[in-house]
């Protein structure tokens, strides 16, 4: 009896640490929002993202999405229902761990949000330096952030010296140095030409291919379209639609043990992904968006070469 105990200790433990997790990555169930001044900004608003997925959320202007994603920044606070992202209810997130609850987001916006007066690698470092790391696993990660988003060469440069594209790779290097669980992208591509767009659209694919989960608010239905991901569809905060391809099973578990299963919602039948669909191709160095996995494989790489000298 006593070790059954310990165990669901444990378990409950581990879950709030993020060791494991057994719940879609994230879960709005039944959700509303209604500001000071009456207005109903979400309304019974019940989804849920896997881990693992690419995942488009569209409506037009007014219709919720900047709302939708302050609630999962805790920027913002449900009237009522239940939010959890991550393995976290969100309204049981104390304030002195908000920030902590915050390092497994990843977010970056249209409008870049650069700092003019540091150079690229101090920008992408910046995100680094407020959580405390230390100089040597920063210049790490940093150099293998630029060379996965093919920044490499403009390490030195300040913003003013970049063109949009180029400046969107930066803030989107940001947004992932630390390693993030999650990363949204808020109109990532909405200041951008079309070539553009599709080289950032891409890189996005290639993170979310690394198991990052993504979620890209947008009104531009032909690039979700393009892209053959599912799409949540905002319609005035008040009702939400699902257009899916590529949706993953939802998976059954409790989220705690005094809670409610959150609502469980039909989810159409996965259908098999082509095999020759590729996407948009891009010039970019490939490297893990898992910074430890991508310094192991390089020293993996490395000890063969060691072996034929001794040889």
């Amino acid at each position: 009896m006593e070790q059954s105990t310990k165990d669901k200790q444990s378990a409950k433990k581990g879950l709030f640490k993020n060791e494991k997790r057994n719940l879609p990555m994230i879960i709005f169930d039944n959700v509303e929002k209604t500001y000071h001044n009456g207005v109903d900004a979400i309304k019974n608003l019940s989804f849920q993202i896997e881990e693992g997925e690419f995942v488009f959320l569209m409506g037009s202007s007014g219709a919720g999405k900047s709302t939708l994603i302050k609630l999962i920044l805790l920027e913002e606070t449900p009237t009522s229902g239940r939010i959890f992202v991550n393995s976290h209810n969100v309204s049981k997130i104390r304030k002195s761990r908000i920030q902590r609850y915050r390092r497994s987001i990843g977010v970056f916006f249209q409008d870049f949000r650069l700092l003019e007066k540091k150079t690229v690698f101090q920008n992408i470092a910046f995100a680094m330096e407020i959580m405390g790391a230390s100089k040597k696993e920063i210049t790490e990660k940093v150099d293998i952030t630029l060379s996965l988003m093919g920044l490499t060469a403009k390490r030195n440069e300040y913003p003013g010296q970049l063109s949009g594209g180029e400046q969107q790779r930066v803030a989107l290097a940001r947004a992932i140095v630390n390693g993030p669980d999650i990363l949204i992208a808020d109109e990532p591509t909405g200041n951008l030409d079309p070539e553009n767009s599709a080289e950032i659209m891409s890189l996005l694919q290639m993170i979310n291919s690394y198991g990052t989960t993504v979620l890209v608010a947008t009104h531009e239905q032909y690039m979700a379209e393009k892209m053959g991901k599912r799409v949540i569809v905002l319609n005035h905060g008040h009702t939400v639609t699902k257009e899916s391809t590529d949706v993953i099973p939802t998976k059954e578990a409790p989220i705690e043990e005094t809670a409610q299963e959150p609502v469980k919602e039909p989810v159409p039948e996965q259908k098999p992904q082509e095999e020759n669909s590729t996407p948009v191709q891009v010039e970019i160095p490939v490297a893990s968006i898992n910074i430890a996995s991508a310094q192991q494989q390089k020293e993996e790489q490395e000890e063969p070469k060691e072996d034929n000298e001794n040889a």
